[in-house]
């Protein structure tokens, strides 16, 4: 991790910086078809996949001293016990370009790794290239099918780690 940075578990009291970084983001709600409220940002931080238990999610925020600059939704041992699925992550556009989203990931990926899991899954929205290119600059590769839903299609990629 950045050694400027800092990360721990998003509370009810972080929404409002959240909302913030994720209004920083417009391009990326465009694709999700609703944009950002205190309300759908709360019930992410809470929203678990089918089967799981609030033990195996962590909404992390990492920081730069006292500001948020990035966000992460990761599912531990989903869709089994050797994978981990990242269900958001985002960095506050202000941060963009500069190699951060990359170290934070590295970070976590490395991390994932010590704790024995052996690969993670995510899905981007079809159309968000910006999304789709860091992706696959960090080793990920298309895994299976896109998933239609009510306002986009989630494109899986997979990566072993």
């Amino acid at each position: 991790m950045p050694h400027s940075c800092h990360a721990r578990t998003l509370t009810e009291a972080d929404l409002p910086s959240t909302l913030a970084l994720c209004e920083s983001n417009p391009r990326y709600y465009q694709h999700f078809g609703e944009p950002p409220t205190l309300e759908n940002l709360a019930d992410s931080m809470r929203a678990l996949p089918p089967g799981c238990t609030p033990n195996q999610k962590s909404f992390l925020g990492f920081f730069d001293a006292d500001e948020l600059v990035a966000i992460l939704d990761l599912v531990r041992g989903y869709p089994d016990e050797g994978c981990a699925y990242v269900g958001l992550f985002m960095v506050a556009a202000s941060r963009q370009g500069r190699g951060l989203g990359t170290a934070l990931v590295e970070h976590v990926l490395d991390g994932l790794r010590d704790q024995g899991f052996s690969r993670v899954r995510l899905a981007y929205i079809e159309g968000n290239d910006q999304a789709r290119s860091f992706w696959l600059a960090r080793g990920f590769h298309p895994a299976g099918d896109p998933v239609t839903t009510d306002r986009y299609v989630a494109v899986p990629l997979e990566r072993a780690l």
